[in-house]
């Protein structure tokens, strides 16, 4: 490792003239290590094919600071927490958003996760209230009347008997109904085989558009545009009707959408116009759909394949809730439960890849990075780091024990993100599992049937690849 930070496959003569001419620390530091660079396309192909082992085996072979090439761009993988947290939070100003985020930007215009700079700040000090802890108390109590209302259907249908599911997509029907319900204050399940769908294609084209080295433009009408167009002008048409009957009934619903509606900034007088409503609920209402949904199919897959912590889950759940649906006060004392969330999280995070690019030069890892280069921090990379978890591979939900917890940097376990663009609806979502779990255990025996095991696909999120049938008995 120490010949490492005194070489790189990637020094070449006119990088090496630039950082003498420099003079400086920073430009005379090496490149980070990495695997041998490929003409014109660089490294891009072999982590297409397959980015999760590719980032393990960065890890595992070149060390916590690695550097590859995808064509003429640079892209440097850290899973030092330390150096996570110099680039999101003691020089995240150095650092925007990459070029991958565009794909998003197609969907969610300027909302949170996409803008930047002083638009950012301001639009995040606008929404952080709507998230305020008294905020989330009636929004658990809805949260707990969608799982109610689905379980229901699922007990019809079973007539007592087991019943065969693709659990994924019922998630997905699931956290649809969630944050229709909390979001705009109306139920959207019944839509769920219109918009789940659009959902899926607008996500589906901005990760392809992301992943593109060269990007068709949205006006050339080839297959994949023509269905990314359709997908989002009826989730545009749905979110935009919604404001608008909105701001005409001008009524407080006690939802999300009138909490946004009803925030000023620091004069008392500006409010989000309906372009800015339309980004962040866009924004809120993709992201809360989509990666729930996902944590909790895999939250379920790792339940059935340790059926010894199932039983504590349910037990728990049994203790705390008796017969009655889950309330926000209980969620404090679901301990356990909470613990399984995270150590699912862990091993299958939602948010797998979280990139930013260098405004200017910097130092991370005793490395030196470029101006534009991008760095790109891994959950997934980080959270299956033999240095920073025992036996990471193996789930063990009481490694978030407070005991065992204890002096373990926060930027070792990035669900959410860190720093000042951490997920503004982490709360809500740990809120929301811990609700779905609770309730499900409580009256369902579930049992993940696909086989061979789902395998993660990084796209967007780390949904399960082809689904994840299930069978489903009331107990």
């Amino acid at each position: 490792m120490s010949n490492m930070r005194t070489s790189s496959h990637f020094d070449d003569a006119a990088e090496l003239d630039h950082g003498t001419k420099q003079g400086n620390a920073t430009s005379r530091a090496a490149l980070p290590p990495g695997p041998p660079k490929r003409l014109f396309f660089g490294n891009v192909f072999e982590f297409l094919a397959d980015p999760l082992t590719s980032i393990d085996q960065l890890r595992d072979k070149y060390g916590d600071t690695s550097l590859s090439r995808f064509g003429p761009i640079r892209f440097v993988f850290t899973h030092n927490p330390d150096d996570i947290h110099h680039v999101l939070v003691r020089n995240h100003r150095n650092y925007v958003k990459s070029r991958s985020y565009e794909g998003l930007r197609l969907v969610m215009g300027n909302g949170l996760v996409t803008s930047e700079g002083d638009f950012w700040r301001r639009q995040r000090r606008l929404s952080q209230p709507a998230f305020h802890r008294q905020r989330l108390v009636g929004l658990g109590e809805t949260m707990a009347e969608c799982v109610e209302t689905t379980m229901a259907t699922w007990l019809a249908r079973c007539d007592g008997k087991t019943i065969d599911i693709d659990f994924h997509q019922e998630m997905m029907r699931l956290t649809l109904s969630i944050v229709g319900r909390t979001l705009f204050g109306i139920d959207l399940g019944h839509e769920s085989n219109t918009l789940g769908p659009a959902v899926s294609v607008v996500l589906q084209h901005a990760n392809e558009f992301a992943e593109s080295i060269v990007r068709v433009p949205l006006w050339v009408p080839t297959p994949g545009n023509l269905r990314f167009q359709r997908a989002k002008k009826l989730l545009d048409a749905t979110v935009h009707k919604i404001i608008s009957a909105r701001r005409e009934s001008n009524r407080d619903e006690g939802d999300l959408l009138s909490m946004l509606m009803g925030i000023t900034d620091e004069s008392g007088e500006e409010r989000m116009t309906d372009a800015q409503l339309r980004d962040e609920v866009m924004t809120l209402f993709l992201a809360g759909h989509e990666t729930i949904a996902t944590t909790m199919s895999w939250t379920f897959l790792l339940l059935t394949q340790h059926p010894d912590v199932l039983a504590k889950v349910r037990a728990e759940a049994n203790e705390v809730l008796g017969d009655r649906p889950v309330t926000f006060a209980d969620l404090p004392r679901l301990e356990y439960l909470g613990w399984v969330v995270n150590e699912s999280m862990r091993i299958y995070p939602p948010v797998w890849i979280l990139e930013r690019q260098a405004l200017a030069d910097d130092m991370v890892g005793g490395y030196r990075i470029p101006k534009g280069t991008i760095v790109a921090v891994s959950p997934w990379g980080l959270h299956h780091s033999p240095k920073l978890w025992r036996n990471p591979e193996r789930f063990e939900p009481e490694r978030f024990s407070p005991e065992r917890s204890e002096g373990r940097s926060k930027y070792a376990f990035l669900p959410f993100g860190g720093g000042p663009r951490v997920c503004i609806g982490n709360s809500f979502a740990l809120m929301e599992a811990k609700v779905i779990v609770a309730s499900l255990v409580r009256r369902f025996s579930v049992e993940i049937a696909t086989d061979p095991p789902p395998t993660p696909e990084p796209r967007v999120t780390l949904r399960p690849r082809d689904g994840m049938r299930a069978k489903l008995t009331p107990l």
